[in-house]
Order: structure tokens, then sequence, then C-alpha cells
């Protein structure tokens, strides 16, 4: 399971950065705001435009709808932009997760005039191209047969998402997505795509004035609307039973690997230095020499990986998600016996002085290497959002890192590795029968 996780550690990366240099933050009468964060040096502009909508805002029994949407609407009445795009070498792509769709370019200076007045349009008129929409619907399948329904790991991730956390995948339910219509894209969009629903982010050797400018003339006439308020449901109590799922595969040869899926209480989230403890801690436990990778990696060479990776934007409840990968199914038996051992060390002793130290310098060097790309700050910016933070919030970010304390960290792993697992996830060699 180790490739799962991989994009999991992303996480604990997006919500540790640092300063950046916001020199504008406005928002027009029609409620659409725009964030400029000044990067001298190379005449480069990112541009990230983001709708505050996902797949948690898919209609019923339409799931994989908001991931449609942004392939129809990078596509349709964009191809020659997106030719545009290629003919000067910008760098372009679009995202969708559980609460967000993106549209990001990457373009010299001179160029950001045409990516505003596309992106003004993207908002404002969408026609379906019925040819493009089925050859679109096509390729959606094919993408969910290569990274879900041919994919073990893929597969073990949407059973996780749909029996622990009860939720639908991004990219929806092969028969859901086989029935969605043009109609179910059009009803979408005209919900949630909106300037009072959307934030743009632009990074790069920026002139406010001519932004603010090119801003109100391309996006200042577009009509706000009422969007209903559908914040995810906050799970306050742990749930009660710890749910046991085994997945087995033919596709992963002899290598097996658990997942212990913790609760992590609401208030250490809403707590903004509580949950950078919490982070600096997971940081902490992921270092090579930490007590749980150099006793099962290094020292008795059980397992191949273990991870810690803290979920805290994906589900109506955030987890801290404990990987352990190994290259045969003894060798994981082993290894979970090791686990609950040094789960009990840890909880003893605690993460060191030198430890907490060294996660320190080291997000002060990941932050100061982020700013250095104006891609990656667009990036950070928008995932930490996404994940709740305010602007100011992020600003202080770096201050607060190195001002909390060995206590706060040990005692939020305290909080929630005390308690039992929620839900163990085994994935397992399809051979293979337990005892």
């Amino acid at each position: 399971m180790k490739a799962f996780f991989v994009g999991l550690l992303l996480f604990f990366s997006f919500e540790l950065c640092a300063k950046y240099n916001v020199t504008a933050d406005f928002t027009l009468s029609n409620g659409l705001r725009v964030i400029c964060i000044e990067k001298k040096g190379v005449p480069v502009v990112s541009c990230i435009v983001y709708y505050k909508c996902g797949s948690t805002n898919d209609a019923l029994s339409k799931s994989g709808v908001a991931h449609y949407l942004e392939h129809m609407a990078f596509l349709n009445n964009h191809c020659a932009f997106s030719d545009f795009l290629e003919s000067i070498g910008a760098e372009f792509n679009a995202f969708t997760s559980n609460r967000l769709v993106c549209f990001e370019e990457v373009v010299p200076i001179e160029h950001i005039e045409t990516v505003l007045k596309n992106e003004a349009e993207r908002m404002s008129t969408f026609d379906i191209d019925i040819e493009k929409f089925r050859s679109e619907k096509g390729a959606i399948l094919e993408e969910r047969s290569m990274r879900t329904d041919n994919d073990p790991f893929g597969q073990c991730q949407e059973l996780e998402t749909a029996y622990v956390f009860h939720e639908i995948p991004i990219i929806g339910w092969r028969n859901e997505i086989e029935s969605i219509t043009p109609e179910d894209l059009v009803n979408f969009r005209n919900k949630w795509f909106a300037p009072n629903n959307a934030i743009i982010l632009l990074a790069g050797d920026i002139e406010v004035k001519k932004i603010k400018k090119l801003i109100e003339k391309y996006f200042g006439d577009i009509q706000k609307k009422e969007i209903q308020n559908l914040d995810l449901i906050v799970v306050k109590e742990k749930p009660q039973i710890t749910k046991e799922i085994e997945f087995r595969s033919t596709k992963i040869g002899t290598s097996a690997s658990v997942s212990y899926l913790y609760f992590v209480p609401p208030d250490i989230k809403q707590d903004f230095r509580k949950r950078l403890a919490f982070i600096l801690a997971g940081h902490v436990l992921n270092e090579p020499q930490s007590l749980f990778r150099s006793c099962l990696e290094h020292n008795l060479n059980k397992a191949d990986g273990i991870y810690f990776a803290y979920n805290s934007t994906m589900n109506a409840f955030s987890v801290l998600d404990v990987s352990i990968s190994c290259s045969s199914i003894d060798n994981l038996e082993e290894s979970e016996r090791i686990f609950g051992y040094l789960i009990k060390k840890l909880l003893a002793k605690g993460i060191s002085q030198k430890e907490l130290d060294l996660a320190k310098r080291q997000s002060m060097l990941a932050d100061a290497y982020a700013k250095e790309d104006i891609a990656s700050i667009t990036h950070i910016l928008v995932h930490s959002f996404a994940a709740g933070y305010t602007l100011d919030q992020i600003q202080k970010m770096d201050d607060v890192i190195q001002s909390i304390t060995l206590e706060e960290c040990n005692s939020v792993l305290k909080e929630v590795l005390t308690a039992s697992p929620i839900a163990i996830l085994r994935m397992l060699p399809k051979e293979h029968d337990r005892d």
C-alpha cells in the first residue's frame, strides 16, 4: 500500500507553508476574491482559478459529475486556448478533489491577459459539444479502469473511502459515470461555478495595478449566484466500532500491507496551534531515524516502509493514517506485533526535543524552496485554503511552527494514539488465508 499513501503525505507538506509576499488581496463587487503574490526576477506568472466545490457536491446517484465537468470545462470552447498555451511553451492543467475544482496556467507575464480573458469565459459560458462529451466519457472510464478497476491500490483506497468514511470516489462509480448526461454537467456548473464561489491566485513578476484592471475588465460583469452552503458534516464523536477490512489481490505478488486509521478529534483541526503541533509530530515520525522506521525498516528489516499521514481534508472527519508495507505476509504479521509495542513506547516516552528541532529546521528549508517556485506557491495556497486555513493563518504559520513546544506535540500524539484505531485495512495476496 506504499504507493497509495505517498499522495496523502503531501498533506503534511502543504500544511507547513511559510510567509509569502502577498501584495494584494481584493474582492470584486460580484464576490470574486483575488490574491496576488509578487515574485520578481523571472518574467513568469502562475495563475490558478479555484472553485470551492468538488465531488462532495455531486448530486445523489451522480458521482463523478464534478470531475467530468472539470474535463469538459478544460476542453469545451477552449481548444484554441490550449493550442495557444502549447505554442508559447506554457504549463497548464486542471484537477478536482472532494472540495475543489482548479484550472491552472504558468505563462510568460506578457500573456497573462490572454489567460485571464479565457478563464473569465470559462467562468461565464459553457456550451457542450456532444461529440466531445461522448469522447471524454470514454476517456474518464478508461482513467477509472487504469487508476482503480485494474489497480489493487486504487481499489483498496476506494474500499476504504466507501466503507470507513461512507463517501463516493472523486472520479465516480463506473455505472454512475456511464449515466451522466450533459444536463447533469450544466446543472452542477450553474449551481457552483460563480465568481462568489471562486478565488484567483496569481504569483510571479506581476504589477498589481495592471492585474486589477484586467480582473475588473474580464470578470467584473460576471453575475454572482446564490451559493448553498453545504459544508462537510463534521463527526464530533469517535466511531465506536473498529472496522477491519481485508482486501486480497493476485496483482500484488507476495507483498502485504496494513493501514491503521486513528480518529483525530475535531478540536485538533480547529485549534491552529494544536493542528500544527500534530503535523510537526507527524514529520518526526516519518523521519528515517524515527522510532518506527529505524526499528521496522532498518534494525529488524521487517517492513519495506512505514508512513504516517494526517488526512484532514478528504473526509467528513480527520484521521491519522499509518501504513506498513512488507514483502511477505510473515513480515507483515511480525511488523504488526512490533508496531503495537512501539506505539506503547511512543506514548510512554514521546518524541524528543532533538527530533522536534530537526523537524522545525527541515520545515524552514522546505518553505525556502517552496517560495522559490511560483507554481509551488499557488499550489500550496490553494490546498491550504481547501484545508480550511485563512490567509492570515497561512502568513503566520512559520512563526507559529517555530514556537511550538515538545509538550504540545506529545500531547496531541497522546490524544490521538491512546485510542484504538477506528479501522484496520489489510491488503493481502489472494492465495493467503488468515487464521
